[in-house]
C-alpha cells in the first residue's frame, strides 16, 4: 500500500491545481451569459455537419431532457433552426443560425484568449511537452476507466458493422440509404471470402461491447485496402483511431504489402487528419450524388 500513497498524494495535488485553473477558463465562459455546458454543446454544433438531439445527448453524456431545455433555450435565443432532410421528413438536423454562429465564434476567441495567456511565458518546446503529457494522461485514464481491447472479428460482429455504418453516416453525414447497402453487401463479400493469411477484420470493445472496427482487404499480393473504419461517438478523442490505424498498417508489414490504399468521404474530417498524420496522401477524388448531396469521395494512398 505504502509504493500508492505518493501516486495519490500528487494525483489529488494535480487535481487542486487543475480546479482551480479549470475555475478560470469555466467563469470566462461564463461572462457570456452561457454556462459550460451549453458552450459545450454549441461548440459539437458547429462541428457536427447532420446534428440530432439523441446524438448530441449521447456524445456529451447529457441527460435527454436537459439536452431539450438547452435546445429549447437556445431556440428561444435563436441561436438554432431545426431543418428536414429531403430524403427523411422523421429527422430534425439542428444547425447555427446566423446569431449562433456568432456566439460559438465569440466564444471560440474567448477561450482561445484565454488559453494564449495560460501559455504565453513558455517557449515552443515547453508548449509540445504539455500537449504530449495531456494526452498520455487523456488516454491512459481513459484506458483505465474503460479498458479498450482490440481482438479479430467473428461472425456476429458483420451485423454492428453494418448497423453502425448505417445508423452513423446517416446521423453524423446524412449519407443515404444507398451507402448502407453498400456497405451490406461489400462486408457480406468480404466475410464470404476472407483470406486470414492476408486479411484481417479487428473489433474494439469495451466490456466485450463492440465500440470500433478496423479491416485489411487484400487487393493483390503487395497492395492491401483499408476498410470498414469506425469509432462509436463515446470513444472518439481517446487515441483508439491510432491504435487501430497502427494495427492495421502492423499487420499490412507483416504480410509483405507495400502499398495500402482506402476510400473515404471529405466530410470525415478527424479520420483524415489520422490518415494524414500516418503518411497517406490524396491521390484522387470525385463526387458521389447517389450517397448523398455534396457528398465528395477521395482515395488516399500510402507507400510502407
Amino acid at each position: 500500500m505504502k509504493h500508492i500513497i505518493a501516486p495519490i498524494s500528487q494525483i489529488r495535488s494535480f487535481n487542486r491545481f487543475y480546479t482551480n485553473v479549470l475555475g478560470l477558463l469555466d467563469q470566462y465562459i461564463l461572462d457570456s451569459g452561457y454556462s459550460l455546458t451549453e458552450a459545450r454543446v454549441l461548440l459539437e454544433i458547429s462541428k457536427k455537419n447532420h446534428c440530432t438531439a439523441n446524438n448530441l445527448a449521447d456524445h456529451l453524456k447529457i441527460d435527454h431532457s436537459y439536452m431539450s431545455r438547452i435546445l429549447r433555450h437556445f431556440e428561444k435565443d435563436l441561436l438554432i433552426t431545426r431543418v428536414q432532410p429531403p430524403q427523411d421528413r422523421r429527422l430534425n438536423f439542428i444547425v447555427l443560425s446566423e446569431k449562433g454562429s456568432s456566439v460559438i465564434e465569440n466564444l471560440n476567441q474567448k477561450s482561445n484568449e484565454q488559453i494564449l495567456h495560460l501559455i504565453k511565458n513558455l517557449n515552443p518546446e515547453e508548449v509540445a511537452d504539455i500537449l504530449v503529457s495531456m494526452q498520455c494522461i487523456k488516454t491512459k485514464i481513459s484506458e483505465a476507466l474503460e479498458p479498450i481491447t482490440i481482438r479479430d472479428f467473428i461472425p456476429t460482429d458483420i451485423d454492428y458493422i453494418i448497423s453502425r455504418h448505417q445508423s452513423l453516416y446517416q446521423a453524423e453525414y446524412n449519407l443515404s440509404p444507398i451507402f448502407g447497402s453498400y456497405v451490406a453487401q461489400s462486408i457480406h463479400d468480404f466475410a464470404k471470402n476472407f483470406d486470414a493469411n492476408k486479411e484481417c477484420l479487428l473489433i474494439a470493445t469495451i466490456e466485450n461491447r463492440p465500440v470500433g472496427s478496423i479491416a485489411i482487404a487484400k487487393a493483390d499480393n503487395q497492395t492491401a485496402q483499408l476498410r470498414y473504419y469506425l469509432l462509436e461517438p463515446e470513444t472518439r478523442g481517446k487515441g483508439l483511431g491510432h491504435r487501430l490505424i497502427d494495427r492495421a498498417l502492423l499487420f499490412c508489414q507483416d504480410k509483405g504489402y507495400t502499398h495500402v490504399f482506402l476510400e473515404t468521404i471529405s466530410a470525415l474530417k478527424t479520420a483524415r487528419h489520422i490518415y494524414q498524420s500516418k503518411g497517406f496522401k490524396i491521390t484522387a477524388t470525385h463526387k458521389n450524388l447517389e450517397w448523398g448531396n455534396d457528398i465528395l469521395e477521395e482515395r488516399w494512398d500510402l507507400i510502407l
